[in-house]
């Protein structure tokens, strides 16, 4: 059995024509039925993937180095993926064996759906993978009696996905981006692409907003001891509003966020707002989003792509200031960690109808004493700027209707 850490000439290494040379002469190994639209998201891109597999959770008994076990339908129920592709032939043959206890649920046709956008942005969502498997690894360590041994190697199994996360596979990655482009594998010192295109040159100096992202939310009327009194408390934080039609769903354009909203229950209040931060505050505000790992393309594109980053779209009326401060994956504002009374006395601020501060110049003064605080999210606070599209949202949402409940009998 290989431990699946041989490094292929060139970087990469085609499994597929030896893959058919194996199920031609062991045609019971043949159990590659899974579709594409069934891919388990944890599976590393490449040419093999698990995807409507079975629960039995036996693969790894083959294959520990390239198949691990998810836990999507609870403890000792998941499903199989595979988290490192093969990369010799004897490689090859331990996840063939692997897979053969998948029921059909394992696929070996990747090369014709990756592509170089996919690739690219399952790498840059990489630490949705790592989040999920340290969590998941840690609590299966913790395990406890007759499953114990069962748990602790597929625990094992997650350690090892992280660990080529960290190591070969980004490598394998720039190697397997090459092969799908030239169709074949790159020579030893041939050029490989890199996996994260050239970053936009740093923001000039400069303190105009730029456009960060629009998202769809619903104001909220405020009058809770330590918030503004407002009518129509607005936040570019779900910590305060709700969002449509999810939590933490920006858009690259209005169209985009119209289109999300058509089709499901839409509150009359919600507007169209989009987030502006200063061209000065966005390295600090990207640095953040990158450290933290999460899945943020709609803001990292605007702020940090490699095209300029557009213009609102017309029609949007400013509404005022707010600070903000980024923590894994979750936009805070200033308002949800108690500062509002405390801003009022010491800094003599006042906010609009809205709940907003007036000004750039006193959201600057606002954020600058945050970040001297410590007892507040454990956040670099910037100042930022909302803008709102004074039209309501329309949908096509219909409710289903149900019948009216039954009169209860009448008892004797």
């Amino acid at each position: 059995m290989d431990d699946g850490t041989t490094r292929a000439p060139g970087g990469y290494w085609d499994p597929l024509p030896t893959a058919r040379r194996l199920l031609v002469e062991h045609p019971q190994l043949d159990q590659f039925g899974g579709l594409w639209a069934d891919r388990n998201w944890r599976n590393v891109p490449g040419p093999f993937y698990g995807a409507d597999t079975d629960s039995m959770q036996v693969g790894r008994l083959d294959a520990p180095f390239h198949i691990a076990y998810d836990d999507e339908f609870g403890p000792l129920d998941g499903r199989e993926f595979v988290y490192r592709q093969p990369t010799d032939a004897a490689q090859t043959h331990d996840l063939l064996s692997g897979c053969f206890f998948g029921h059909g649920g394992f696929a070996m046709d990747g090369d014709e759906h990756w592509t170089d956008a996919s690739v690219r942005e399952w790498w840059q969502e990489r630490g949705r993978v790592r989040e999920w498997a340290m969590t998941t690894s840690d609590r299966w360590s913790r395990v406890r009696g007759e499953h114990r041994a069962h748990y602790r190697d597929a625990a094992q199994g997650l350690r090892s996905y992280l660990a080529h996360l960290d190591g070969g596979l980004n490598e394998y990655l720039r190697s397997y981006l090459f092969h799908l482009a030239e169709g074949r594998s790159p020579l030893p010192g041939e050029a490989r692409p890199e996996l994260l295109r050239a970053r936009r040159p740093p923001t000039p100096h400069t303190t105009d907003p730029v456009l960060a992202g629009y998202f769809v939310g619903v104001p909220e009327l405020a009058n809770d001891s330590g918030l503004p009194r407002a009518e129509l408390l607005i936040t570019a934080s779900n910590c305060l509003i709700d969002w449509i039609p999810q939590d933490d769903c920006w858009f690259a354009t209005p169209t985009e966020a119209l289109a999300a909203c058509a089709t499901v229950a839409v509150p009359a209040e919600a507007r169209l707002f989009a987030l502006l931060v200063p061209g000065d505050h966005v390295h600090a505000f990207v640095t953040d989003i990158r450290e933290a790992e999460t899945d943020e393309p709609v803001l990292l594109s605007h702020l940090d792509g490699p095209d300029p980053t557009p213009e609102p779209a017309e029609g949007g009326r400013a509404l005022g200031w707010e600070v903000l401060g980024y923590d894994c994956g979750i936009l805070h504002t200033w308002l949800c960690n108690d500062l509002h009374d405390d801003a009022v006395r010491q800094l003599g601020i006042t906010t609009n109808d809205r709940g907003l501060l007036p000004d750039r110049e006193t959201a600057d003064r606002v954020a600058t004493w945050a970040n001297a605080r410590d007892d507040t999210k454990p956040v670099t606070w910037f100042p930022a700027t909302l803008l709102e599209w004074d039209t309501p949202i329309e949908s096509t949402f219909v409710p289903v209707a149900t019948d009216p409940p039954r009169p209860r009998p009448t008892p004797w």
